[in-house]
Parts: structure tokens; sequence; C-alpha cells
């Protein structure tokens, strides 16, 4: 995961200085720019461009108040100012008349970050609400199932007392059985350059344990990715027996299907709450409801059916720490 943030915030932090580089420079040039004095002698219209419109190029000379001369293109004039003699700044990218006015339109490139705020907003808004809403509700009935509270790599009860933690990396447990079923999905879409440097949709196979609060296995996660194929997680009990498998049909919106370790479709997962919504419903081969999962972004909330049958409790945990990964 800080991987993923660290090639996030260095795209973000590039886009940012792409974003800001003229109207900065602009603006250096402008207030603090060496004052100049110019002549200039011509202003001609360039060819037509490709997307419409024609350029106009000023050119002539220039000389500072210390002494300083120079010539070539002077930016921010107009046709009309042929011939004249107009104040100038200098900057690093040559020498600018007119002011912010005549070279407002070099602003425009920050318009984006100055709505950023409120788009990052209203986006989060739209994705989390069904989520918070069902969560809300989900929390407001305890007594129709077992509410359980994901956040972070901590299961808590809706009292806030722990429930169990997924612990980090480790070895597979002694008797680990690797469970093998053909059918598994490929990837809607090819590896970009940005997920080769953040590390997402990499080639890995982890193992990682369920504990109760006094540290004893409750049950190992494998989790299984592939640049070709969409991940799967295989539910195992301590022994390293499989229990579960869990496999991703679809990234967007989320799907999953709860095979046995036989290949036998026991369950399935579907995204509820909207097109942009990451909150799962989880349905037995029937088609009862056996879990619901509500994302509201920082955590989620579990509620598994008292007639839901043993796996689903943990197979619903697993799911919702696998909202919250980054690298697949």
């Amino acid at each position: 995961m800080l991987r993923v943030r660290l090639v996030a915030l260095t795209l973000f932090a590039g886009s940012v200085a792409a974003m800001l580089f003229w109207p900065v420079v602009i603006t250096y040039t402008l207030v603090l720019g060496e004052k100049a004095t110019a002549s200039v002698q011509r202003c001609e219209w360039g060819p037509p461009r490709a997307k419409g419109g024609r350029q106009l190029t000023c050119t002539g000379t220039w000389r500072t108040e210390g002494g300083g001369s120079g010539e070539g293109e002077i930016y921010g004039l107009d046709e009309e100012d042929a011939g004249t003699d107009v104040a100038v700044r200098i900057g690093p990218m040559g020498p600018y008349a007119g002011g912010f006015v005549r070279n407002g339109y070099l602003f425009l490139t920050a318009v984006p970050l100055l709505l950023m705020p409120f788009v990052m907003f209203w986006a989060l808004r739209v994705t989390l609400a069904s989520g918070r809403r069902l969560a809300k509700s989900l929390l407001a009935d305890p007594a129709a199932g077992t509410v359980l509270i994901v956040s972070g790599d901590e299961v808590s009860h809706a009292d806030g007392l722990p429930h169990a933690a997924l612990g980090p990396p480790g070895p597979p447990p002694p008797g680990h059985r690797p469970v093998e079923v053909p059918g598994r999905r490929r990837r809607l879409f090819d590896r970009s350059g940005f997920d080769k440097a953040a590390g997402i949709n990499r080639d890995a196979n982890e193992f990682r344990a369920l504990t109760d609060p006094h540290g004893r296995t409750l049950a190992v996660v494998e989790y299984r990715s592939a640049e070709d194929l969409e991940p799967e997680d295989a539910l195992l009990d301590p022994s390293g027996a499989p229990l579960a498998l869990i496999r991703r049909l679809a990234p967007a919106p989320r799907a999953y299907e709860i095979l046995d370790p036989g290949g036998a479709l026991i369950g399935s997962a579907a995204a509820i709450g909207g097109k942009f919504s990451s909150s799962l419903r989880l349905t037995d081969a029937q088609g009862a409801t056996a879990a619901t999962i509500a994302h509201t972004g920082r955590r989620c909330v579990i509620r598994v059916e008292r007639t839901a049958r043993p796996p689903f409790r943990d197979v619903a945990i697993v799911i919702a720490f696998a909202t919250f990964r980054t690298t697949d």
C-alpha cells in the first residue's frame, strides 16, 4: 500500500507542478522580472493551425534598466503594438508586456486545481453516500444478525469489542494444501505503466493469519494475484486445510463467486447501492442473503444473517478486507 501511495503521490505532485508552471512563471516575471523597454519591430500572424485560429508573433529589441539588451520574440502584445515602445518584464521564459490582463489566459491551467476540491468532495459523496446509509441501517438493527466492523486490519463487534485481526504476511500453515480450481477470470485490462510502478496487479501469493484477541489463529487467508488473472482468496482453517475459495469476477462493479474446495459454487457476492458503490450482498447457492457488507470509505460494516452457514462470516470478513486492498 505504501508503494501505491508513493507512486500516486509522485504522479499527483507532477501533475500539480505542470498545472502551476505557467501561473508561477508569469507571476514571477510580472512581479519580480527585470524591467525593460522594448521596441516592437513587427507583429505577424502565423499560418492557420490544425485546431483553428492563428498565432500572433511579435519581435523586437529591448534594453533593461541595468543596461543589458536583447532581441527576439516579445509576448503579451497585440497587432497594433508594432512600431511602438512598450514596457516589459523579463523572466525565465522571455520578455512579457501587458501585465496580468493580457497574459491572464496563461492562468487557465490552474483552474482544475481550484475545481479539484469540489469535484473530489462530490465524487466521494456520490461514491460513499449509499454505503453510509446502508451501514447506518445495519447498525440500527443488530438483532437481525451478527454485526461486525472491519477497519484497517482490525475486526470488531458493533459495541467496539475486538473480534479478530489480520496479521502481516507470513509463511503458509504447516498443513497447507493448494486449492486449484479451473475457470479463473482474465483481467479486463492490460497492466498499465502506473500498475507496474506501483506494484498493482502483480504476480503474488501471500498468507495472512486471522487471529482472535488472544492471538489464536481463527483462519488463514491465502491471497493470489496475477498480472493477467483476477485475484482470488483462499480461506483456510488454522491447519491449512481449504474451507472456501473467493474468486473476484470483476473489479467494478465488484462481483465475486464463492466456491468450495472442490470447485462447487456455494455462494456469490454482488454490488448493491448503485453503480459507484463498493457495498456488497453475499448470497448462498439458493439465492438467500447470507451477509451484507456496507462500505463507508474507511470501514466496512458487516451483518451476517443468523441463518447463514458458518463459512459465510469469515468469507464476508475476507471480502471486506479485499475491498480495501490497493494492489489488485
